[in-house]
């Protein structure tokens, strides 16, 4: 591995931190203590043994009351009890955390109106690779990566302590999996098999079925020094959807424009998308654990833990597209429209002359897509914790953790054309040629009537499924891969002292390196618009085609025996092309791969690698007093953090006066070498300082005050930190170098203030009251920004010979600001009440949040300012539980308010506004006393669908309806 001086430095410096801690302690590393264990426990989150749901909810709202931090817990009771697909739906009922769902399901985490570029993940204590980058790298967390079955423990730290890993200004989620050695017997036992049943995926001939299963075995061996624990999960469940959207590609939302003449502008669609989605979701989790513990003096415990989810995706549909330019009746009118609250809510759009080029006007398509994901992750580490003496201890850990992300990212528009035989004309020399005139079908037509929200309804004049006239237009792929490597280094060290009011001390040292990477690649093949090769009025060809990275001629291809008939609501039938036989019978197998290539230099641009080399070290005071006779036991300290961030990646220099390129030779995948570009890495170093303190005041058995504060960073969303960069020259001369980027490594980490108090009420039945006010001040956050001829452009040389022109990049915002909110919830159970009745309980949480910080829209919002991404200002979850003897049920209600989306677009991303959303689940078990449970669950009981909006709330933006997830089978625990 090649290691720079830094990381040398960094290295050597761990170890001698480590050499003078043990050398200053002066203790015998031979004494053993009793109270090991305790030591060892940063977090005081014990394991519990629980059994049924009303147990599991309780020890949860325990282990929050002794978690010497602000946070919220879910127990492996809770759950082992529901059988969710991840943790994510565990976690969203949690006060203050949102998901964000994908395909229907959980999968991201929003807390406290902040999103996952403001969370921190760890599992076991170690920081996780992400994989979730779609269209970029990104540190977001996938936690539909992680099957519930393997998890024992998971939290949501509201409040830091100097020993937490840095990286969670909205909170730090730590999952955890089992410690064999404490587990309840000798040999222990689970697993369970669950068959699974959407009642929405035969509408668009999706496979309706699925499967759960999963295994997990814990043992104890050599008189109780060896555990051993292992684990299996696999999901196969339909993924599937049926909706629409006001916007297609790059042209999303509404344009504006006087359409009745009336002199007053309305809003109207650019283009429109009829699609259903088909496909399975595919996972398996492997877990494995060993654990030496010889005597009260060592333990050792390696843990490994791989996920592999593969995410079908393929999508058909219809695409209207190429709107949104001002209407020219040459080429095309808006008929009819009917006009409702300032937009255009229906027309016929006829197009009248169907030879445009460059997406500058209307055009109908059908189109079949593959957006199929696959994401792989691995971690692994070793833990060693060392007893120096019954009041001190060291522990060792050296972790890594690898995720890799790839997506196909194909599609290929079907149109309907026609032929008039051959002509000839002259070509470009001024020769004759005869060749075969067509062009894209004469006098289509598209009414469309809106419907709210809704799926509008679309009529055509086309036949979409007529094989005489559909053809194969255009074939596109943008394969993307990101990976993210992270290698750890970890050293603490606790010491019990009794020195006032302190009762003991902890201190630690923490190196890591982080690697992410990224390649883009594309194949291009005709137009999107439609192809056309038709005699000039000049008596020349006239031939368009937008695109061929191909080694075959650009014409419409024949579609017979790729296809199949195809429907979704609201549009007719149209073609569904078979993509791999298709591909590989047009351009043959093999030829069609996306590649780097400098015809689009955006695939060079948009690649690279951004490393970052993190040097840690903390010092933190448990506190154990009384003031005024109430005792206070908290901690404070302060964290240190050193980060050396590095971009790597390609920047086009361009050409001195004598065209010669200015940068290096640099050959592209199809074997093209060109000299304008050159390799550049560079990004800043810097260090932050973060004090916190947390304190907790017991006024009573059943009450007691926390009080939190503390500093607090993020580093910037990965996408945004990129060094690649293109350039064009402007000027008479073309003297003027001009850049563009999509980000800069020299962005500062998102840094924050923020402090809370909380009340927490413990009932004498396990239940418990909180209430809990939060505020945060945000110091920057990341806008787009233009630097002009006399600006300094950050890691940015400009070639000898130009002069300094515009850079287009991202830069931190002069401005941040805060967000405040208050947090309410309870969990009372009901066992004074007669009978069966006594098994009744209920949980409920609401938050409220709000928050002056704003960000520029960009995109749909371009010029304008939007509210944080994720922030919902109410948020409310309510479950019913309800235990008979051995019947165990709940029903879990779940509400968000509207919120800003990042939506993926090419090669970026843009803001919309998401909908504001009720879901609702229920789920239902009995246990046997042989050790066997039936299970029932079923998910989004309502069918609620995810409705965005584009910038006009009353008209539709983006609608998707996924069916309801049904789920029965059985669980067995020996």
């Amino acid at each position: 591995m090649k290691m720079n001086a830094n990381r040398l430095f960094r290295r050597t410096r761990l170890a001698t931190s480590v050499s003078l801690v043990v050398a200053a302690l002066g203790v015998n590393a031979q004494e053993s203590a009793s109270e090991a264990d305790d030591a060892m426990s940063a977090d005081l989150i014990e394991e519990v043994t629980v059994y049924g749901l009303r147990s599991s909810i309780l020890d949860s709202v325990q282990a929050k009351r002794r978690a010497d931090t602000i946070a919220d817990l879910v127990d492996a009771g809770a759950l082992a009890s529901l059988p969710d697909q991840s943790i994510a739906d565990a976690l969203g009922r949690i006060p203050g955390v949102t998901t964000v769902r994908d395909s229907g399901q959980s999968s991201q985490l929003n807390i406290r109106g902040m999103n996952g570029d403001f969370i921190q993940t760890t599992l076991n204590g170690r920081e996780q690779a992400s994989t979730s980058g779609y269209t970029e790298s990104t540190r977001w967390m996938a936690f539909d990566q992680y099957p519930a079955e393997l998890i024992t423990q998971a939290a949501v730290y509201k409040s830091p302590k100097a020993s937490h890993l840095e990286g969670g200004v909205a909170a730090t989620v730590e999952l955890k999996t089992a410690n064999p050695l404490e587990a309840e017997k000798d040999h222990n036992f689970a697993a369970n098999a669950r068959y699974s049943y959407n009642d929405a995926a035969d509408d668009v001939g999706a496979d309706d079925t699925g499967e759960r299963l999963s295994f997990s075995y814990q043992g104890k061996f050599l008189d109780g020094m060896l555990g051993v624990g292992v684990g299996y999960s696999r999901l196969v469940q339909p993924n599937n959807f049926e909706g629409a959207r006001a916007g297609a590609d790059s042209k999303n939302g509404y344009t504006n424009a006087d359409i009745n003449g009336d002199g007053v502008a309305e809003d109207r669609a650019q283009s429109f998308q009829f699609q259903a989605g088909t496909g399975n979701d595919t996972r398996d989790g492997y877990l494995a654990t060993v654990v030496f513990q010889p005597n009260d003096t060592i333990k050792a415990q390696f843990d490994y833990f791989k996920s592999e989810f593969e995410s079908e995706d393929f999508r058909h549909g219809i695409t209207v597209s190429g709107m949104q330019d001002a209407v020219d009746p040459a080429f095309y009118e808006i008929l009819n429209p009917t006009i409702s609250g300032g937009a255009v809510t229906g027309a016929t759009i006829a197009i009248n002359d169907p030879k445009s080029r460059n997406d500058s006007f209307p055009w109908f398509e059908t189109r079949s897509e593959d957006q199929s994901t696959q994401a792989d992750s691995d971690s692994y580490g070793l833990n060693v914790q060392w007893q120096l003496s019954d009041r001190a201890s060291l522990t060792f850990d050296i972790a890594r953790s690898e995720g890799t992300k790839t997506r196909k990212d194909r599609l290929a528009s079907m149109h309907a054309y026609e032929f008039g035989g051959t002509a000839t004309a002259l070509d470009e020399d001024g020769n004759p040629d005869e060749r075969e005139i067509y062009q894209e079908l004469s006098g289509q037509t598209f009414t469309y009537r809106m419907n709210g929200d809704e799926i509008p309804t679309a009529t055509f004049n086309t036949d979409f499924t007529d094989l005489n006239r559909m053809r194969l237009s255009r074939y596109e792929e943008y394969p993307h891969t990101y990976t993210d490597e992270i290698d750890s280094y970890q050293v603490d060290f606790a010491l019990d002292v009794e020195w006032n009011f302190v009762s003991s001390i902890e201190m630690g040292v923490r190196y890591s390196e982080r690697t992410f990477d990224s390649r883009r690649g594309t194949f291009l093949y005709g137009a999107r618009d439609g192809q056309f090769n038709v005699v000039g009025a000049d008596g020349r060809w006239d031939q368009y085609c937008a695109d061929n990275l191909s080694q075959i001629d650009c014409v419409p291809q024949a579609l017979n025996g790729f296809v199949s008939v195809g429907s979704v609501q609201g549009a007719p039938d149209h073609l569904v092309a078979d993509l791999d036989a298709l591909a590989n019978a047009v351009f043959g197998p093999g030829n069609f791969e996306g590649q780097q290539v400098f015809s689009r230099d955006w695939t060079f641009v948009e690649s690279g690698a951004l490393d970052e080399d993190v040097f840690a070290y903390y010092l933190m005071a448990n506190i154990d007093t009384e003031i005024a006779g109430i005792p206070v036991t908290g901690n404070f300290g302060v964290r240190v953090v050193e980060t050396d961030v590095k971009a790597s990646g390609v920047q086009n220099v361009g050409f001195d006066e004598d065209g010669n390129g200015l940068g290096v030779p640099i050959t592209d995948d199809a074997g093209v070498t060109r000299t304008n570009y050159d390799y550049v890495s560079y990004g800043p170093e810097y260090t932050d300082t973060l004090p916190s303190i947390n304190l907790n005041f017991e006024l009573s058995e059943q009450d007691q005050i926390r009080f939190a504060a503390a500093k607090v960073l993020g580093r910037p969303p990965v996408g945004q930190l990129k060094g690649g960069a293109g350039s064009w020259v402007s000027g008479n001369d073309g003297d003027i170098y001009n850049v563009w980027s999509k980000g800069s490594p020299f962005l500062d980490p998102f840094r924050a203030t923020q402090a809370e108090v909380s009340y927490e009420h413990y009932f004498d039945d396990g239940g418990a009251a909180t209430v809990a006010v939060f505020w945060k001040d945000i110091e920057t956050l990341v806008e787009d920004a233009n630097f002009g001829p006399d600006d300094e452009w950050p890691g940015i040389n400009v070639p000898d010979g130009f002069s300094q022109g515009e850079y287009q990049t991202k830069v931190n915002s002069e401005d941040g600001g805060y967000i405040r909110g208050i947090e309410l919830a309870t969990t009372k159970t009901f066992s004074n009440l007669p009978g069966i009745f006594a098994g009744l309980g209920l949980t409920a949480s609401y938050s409220y949040t709000e928050s002056e910080t704003e960000v520029s829209g960009g995109g749909l919002f371009s010029g304008e300012t939007l509210p944080l991404p994720g922030l919902s200002e109410n948020v409310w979850s309510t479950t019913l539980f309800w235990d008979i003897g051995n019947f165990s049920t709940h029903f879990n209600v779940r509400y968000r308010d509207e919120y800003v989306l990042n939506m993926a677009v090419p090669g970026s991303s843009t803001p919309i506004f998401a909908k504001e959303y009720t879901t609702m689940d229920a789920q239902a078990s009995y246990s046997f006393d042989n050790g066997f449970d039936m299970v029932f669950q079923v998910n989004n009981l309502t069918d609620e669908p995810n409705i965005s909006s584009f910038g006009n709330g009353s008209v539709l933006g983006e609608y998707r309806e996924f069916g309801r997830q049904f789920y029965v089978g059985l669980n067995y625990k020996y």
